[in-house]
């Protein structure tokens, strides 16, 4: 033990005022000791490394800053074969880590941390002084297992517990008067070292930690919850507890507490009263200030359980005083959750809805790079500003269609400037939409060009297809086929292909027999020499009717064909007319399907036996699904619905004609 500690304090003595960082031998030029409040000049030398002959190299930063972690990108352009970028850190950066990534569609699908070394630092402040938390983010950063740091920039790394225990009571000699700001990581650094002594070193400290004068509420709230959750002594809790509610009458603790109590009183019974009365105490603008800024999705939770209920109660004006105070993340959900099921359930006229709607997406555009996706450190501010722009394309996709709907097409053509160059013809039924809006608004001149945008990204319906053969027949050539797959993007095209070839399977099922609508039997043995495409939907499920375009064009191609059978299997239906709604929805949909009807599972009492056969299978119950059966297998299967009639139609089609081609 002796010499253990001679060892640590040799290693104090060394790094007594200069910083540490990586060796010397990784893949980044030695950038010497950063200095706090300077720019930190980066060069990454990718060769030899998992990045070598990558493009698009950018960088994942991760800092530490007033004993609070944060992340950032890290710009990096290629020069002189390496990736070069600068970077201004913060006044009171103590440490930084840096991970160099390569992202394809916005996924990181290859990494360097420098053989999981680190491409680490510390810092230095003004006057070559140490700044708070260098020793401390230096320690819990490189253990993961302390969970104290962000996850994931190691893969094994994790220093020893006594290693740990040296680096924290350093940071605890420099700065004794921040001792209160992370006595959490102390306590859980005793707990972890010494786990016999540890409920007497807790109290012990705890009890000189209260008497201290002058504390925050996060001090305090470290203290609660060590008597609470780490010493289980509940009186000493309690008792902290009251102190907390007397000092901080509108802090973290009452909130939560006021939190608790609305929805105490929103079980008991409807309505919105204790939702206002908790934004009234406890204003967001005012929880805005607060420094440690972690009980967002309060606010957003009874934002959008308000939003519901004035939806259902039809109040909609009285939801817009609070739209100027929600984050996007809040607007989002509002949008999502009541305009959507309002589109979908055409119970209320969209003439009744417009208005709410412009406000919710005003609000929602002025407010998405606002970063209230970014959820502590799980997200950089890139990656947040891409989920909230996914986000904001889906709800411009129903707001853009809700217009044209209502003929306001000069509004709904306004709107599409908000798009994203990426999501811009990434849905079926706003390009759809966008043609007739063109024509509408005099743009007939954009009209073929948005067809063909919208056959490249294989992104079309069926009445887009008619509009694209009047214009190709028009030039007085035959090859309408030819040309149109000619515009769709081949690599993607390929892409798909090869995965639908990797997720090929061979999977025995007991083949069935399900009545039709007529109340005819139809068995599937007697089709064992056919390819069966089975579609299994629902009337409730909105994404399986949305798919129908796609299936029907897949319904043409094979008629006739007497090697390939497509049934609808209408599976988990819950009313009790729904033979009747079935029959009604094909009568004016225009759809010509052969529907079967799942009959009563005697294990669940559901209608879904002969789905429910499949979906150990599948590990999932979800729809829509789609299954394709050959010679009493399953060969294919995938769920969900893809947004798109045409990319629909190429993956079933192409599954058909492999089998058909064995």
């Amino acid at each position: 033990m002796k010499s253990k500690w001679l060892g640590l304090l040799l290693w104090l003595i060394l790094f007594a005022v200069s910083g540490y960082g990586q060796e010397n031998k990784s893949r980044v030029k030695d950038w010497g000791v950063p200095h706090a409040g300077e720019i930190l000049n980066v060069v990454y030398a990718p060769k030899g490394g998992p990045l070598e002959g990558k493009n698009n190299v950018s960088g994942i930063i991760y800092q530490y800053i007033n004993y609070k972690w944060i992340v950032d990108d890290l710009t990096l352009k290629y020069k002189n074969n390496n990736w070069e970028g600068t970077y201004k850190l913060p006044a009171n950066c103590a440490f930084f880590a840096i991970k160099f990534v390569v992202e394809e569609d916005h996924n990181i699908v290859a990494s360097d941390n420098n053989n999981d070394l680190g491409f680490v630092a510390t810092t230095i402040g003004k006057n070559n002084t140490k700044v708070p938390g260098s020793s401390l983010a230096w320690g819990v950063f490189r253990k993961p297992s302390f969970n104290k740091a962000p996850q994931g920039y190691f893969e094994k790394a994790n220093i020893g517990d006594e290693a740990l225990e040296m680096w924290v009571r350093k940071e605890m000699k420099d700065f004794p008067g921040n001792v209160p700001v992370f006595f959490d990581v102390y306590l859980a650094m005793l707990k972890l070292t010494q786990p016999d002594e540890f409920e007497v070193l807790a109290k012990r400290n705890l009890s000189k930690l209260a008497a201290l004068p002058n504390m925050s509420e996060q001090t305090y709230q470290i203290i609660f919850d060590s008597y609470n959750f780490l010493l289980k002594d509940k009186v000493s809790a309690d008792s902290i507890k009251a102190v907390i509610f007397q000092k901080f009458p509108k802090g973290r603790m009452q909130r939560m507490a006021a939190m608790q109590k609305a929805n105490e009183a929103l079980s008991a019974g409807p309505g919105n009263e204790p939702i206002l009365k908790f934004l009234k105490d406890f204003p967001i603008n005012e929880y805005r200030k607060d420094s440690v800024f972690t009980q967002n999705y309060i606010y957003y939770n009874f934002y959008r359980n308000l939003s519901a209920t004035y939806f259902e109660q039809g109040k909609y004006n009285d939801l817009l005083p609070f739209i100027a105070e929600m984050d996007f993340q809040s607007l989002n959900e509002v949008y999502r959750w009541n305009i959507t099921r309002a589109f979908l359930s055409k119970k209320v006229p969209m003439e009744q809805i417009y208005p709410i709607a412009k406000s919710i997406i005003d609000a929602a555009i002025s407010k998405s790079k606002d970063r209230s996706f970014m959820e502590d450190t799980r997200y950089t501010p890139k990656q947040a500003n891409y989920l909230a722009a996914l986000q904001l394309d889906k709800r411009l996709y129903l707001h853009i269609r809700i217009l044209h709907k209502l003929q306001k097409d000069k509004e709904a053509l306004a709107y599409m400037k908000y798009l994203t160059a990426e999501g811009k013809y990434a849905d079926a039924d706003v390009n759809e939409a966008r043609i007739s809006v063109y024509k509408n608004t005099g743009n007939d001149n954009l009209v073929k060009i948005a067809l063909e945008e919208s056959f490249k990204v294989n992104t079309a319906t069926p009445a887009m297809i008619e509009q694209l053969k009047e214009i190709y027949t028009k030039t007085g050539k035959k090859d309408f086929e030819g040309y149109m797959n000619s515009l769709k993007e081949q690599t993607a095209l390929e892409k798909d292909k090869e995965a639908i070839k990797a997720n090929m399977v061979h999977e025995p099922i007991n083949m069935f027999a399900l009545k039709d609508l007529n109340g005819a039997t139809v068995n599937t043995v007697a089709m064992k020499d056919k390819i069966i495409v089975i579609d299994f939907w629902a009337t409730w499920c909105y994404p399986c009717k949305m798919a129908f375009p796609g299936m029907q064009m897949l319904v043409d191609r094979y008629k006739g064909d007497d090697k390939v059978e497509i049934l609808f299997i209408s599976t988990m239906e819950r009313s009790p007319t729904y033979k009747a709604d079935i029959a009604k929805y094909f009568k004016t949909s225009g759809f010509r399907f052969k529907v079967l009807l799942d009959d009563k599972n005697t294990a669940t009492g559901a209608n879904d036996r002969v789905f429910k056969t499949m979906t150990p299978i599948f590990n999932s119950s979800a729809i829509p699904r789609k299954v394709v059966i050959k010679n009493g297998e399953i060969r294919y299967t995938s769920e969900g619905y893809v947004g798109s009639p045409t990319k629909l139609f190429d993956e079933l089609s192409y599954v058909v004609e492999l089998l058909k081609s064995e």
